[in-house]
């Protein structure tokens, strides 16, 4: 149940639930009935009246109060009552819609001076309660015609011509025009006062092939400009999480990059994740820092290679790596979004990674007898630091004013600043040639180069 339902109001809804069920006939007390004097067609439009408000009848006795106040407003529409006024008054409140319940409990008193005694006492008592509940604001300095938007719903044009009616708390007031830059700011109703809002919107700047928005007396408002943050409230906290699948064409080095005839090389698959922070300095320019990790690998199949048996000459034979790249990213980005629905996103990120390039490695090699064996597996996983460069494009879609989705492709471009190489003194087991060693090759190229396609979510504050 909703706050500050007292005796009386829920007097005021079983008295007007219980009338609805007894008393459904709309022309029977003489000064509401239809009279001889009417316009023709007078009865018929009390009789679709008659059928919505038996609907919402029905549906409130079922607490479906949305349900039931469209039926009780199309009856008013057709036929007023103050049956039908009343029973809308509570649908209202039952919804919270505190403000508009008290415009409608005041209508009924206003609009029906042949009310009972006992129904006027009523609803003049709830009157009294929902003014506990109902404050308003006063809106001054808008431009003619500006659309205002509380809470996301319209309420009408500016200028108002009384002070409009809110439900006691915060709100969050927008105000638009076409040609002029979007204003919003949040307000705190207290009940039975009126705040003042003072505004002035500014001109907004021409952007060259920025669609128009066309303001239509009537037209639902969210669906316009409500898409994308508001311009007049800048800098804006942003937060984003963004993930992409990584290839790369191949780590280098002089093992993916020892790959000859016979020898198979796909491309480095893998992924990551990053958490982006920073400031919206406008509507299209932002910069901030980013947090993630990285992970691919790389298998190289059927190489040709040597391993060098303790005290005896290098033999031939072939290897087959699987090589890993793993490490934590740290940097920072600047970015710029061009247009809105939906949004094209420009970006430049830079920073360090730092963290391992192993190998896992298998091989077949010649004795010094002329039989063949084989190594492995066996491992290194040297230190890697990189610096990387990101450029990205990305498009954007906003769902509903401050969170937008985003698909796009980065490119990563990093530069080693220390060539991980394969430890030279790890030995390893060459069967009847006794112990050996690899010769300490680059797991890794000094530049590599991966795309990343994905998907991210941003949050803007």
């Amino acid at each position: 149940m909703l706050p500050h339902k007292g005796v009386l109001a829920q007097a005021l809804a079983a008295a007007l639930v219980a009338a609805a069920t007894e008393e459904v006939a709309l022309a029977a007390p003489p000064a509401e009935a239809p009279g001889a004097d009417e316009a023709p067609g007078a009865g018929a439009e009390a009789e679709r009246a008659r059928a919505h408000f038996e609907r919402g009848v029905a549906l409130l006795q079922a607490n479906d109060w949305a349900a039931a106040l469209d039926e009780f407003l199309l009856s008013r529409r057709l036929y007023p009552t103050p049956k039908a006024t009343n029973n809308a008054a509570v649908c209202l409140r039952e919804l919270g819609r505190f403000d508009e319940a008290l415009e409608m409990v005041e209508s009924l008193l206003a609009g029906f001076p042949a009310l009972s005694p006992e129904m006027r006492s009523a609803a003049e008592s709830e009157a009294e309660r929902l003014r506990d509940l109902v404050g308003a604001v006063a809106i001054e300095g808008a431009e003619p015609g500006a659309a205002l938007l509380v809470d996301g719903r319209r309420r009408g044009e500016l200028p108002l011509r009384a002070p409009l009616r809110l439900n006691a708390g915060s709100h969050q007031i927008r105000v638009l025009k076409q040609g002029f830059e979007p204003f919003e700011a949040t307000l705190e109703v207290a009940p039975r006062q009126t705040a003042r809002l003072a505004l002035r919107l500014r001109r907004a700047a021409p952007r060259e092939g920025a669609p128009a928005v066309e303001w239509r007396r009537g037209a639902p408002a969210p669906e316009r400009e409500a898409h994308a943050p508001a311009r007049s409230t800048f800098p804006r906290l942003a937060l984003e999480l963004a993930g992409a699948a990584l290839v790369a064409p191949t780590f280098g080095g002089a093992v993916a990059g020892g790959c000859g005839e016979g020898c198979s090389r796909p491309p480095g698959l893998g992924g990551y994740g990053v958490v982006r922070g920073g400031l919206k300095l406008s509507p299209s320019l932002g910069v901030g820092l980013a947090l993630g990790y990285l992970a691919a690998h790389q298998t190289v199949r059927g190489r040709a290679a040597t391993i060098q048996p303790v005290g005896l000459a290098p033999m031939p034979g072939t290897a087959s790596d699987t090589l890993k790249l793993r490490g934590a990213l740290a940097g920072a980005w600047a970015g710029v979004a061009l247009g809105e629905r939906p949004s094209l996103h420009l970006r430049l990120g830079a920073g360090a990674l730092a963290g391992s390039i192993g190998d896992r490695r298998t091989g077949t090699f010649s004795s010094r007898t002329g039989s063949s064996y084989g190594v492995g597996p066996v491992g290194d996983a040297p230190a890697a630091t990189f610096v990387y460069v990101a450029p990205e494009v990305r498009i954007g879609l906003w769902s509903g004013e401050h969170a937008q989705l985003t698909a796009g492709l980065e490119g990563l471009l990093l530069v080693a600043l220390s060539r991980p190489r394969w430890k030279a003194t790890r030995l390893v087991d060459a069967a009847e040639d006794g112990a050996a060693t690899f010769a300490g090759d680059d797991l890794a190229g000094r530049v590599l180069l991966g795309f990343a396609p994905g998907v991210g979510a941003s949050y803007v504050f």
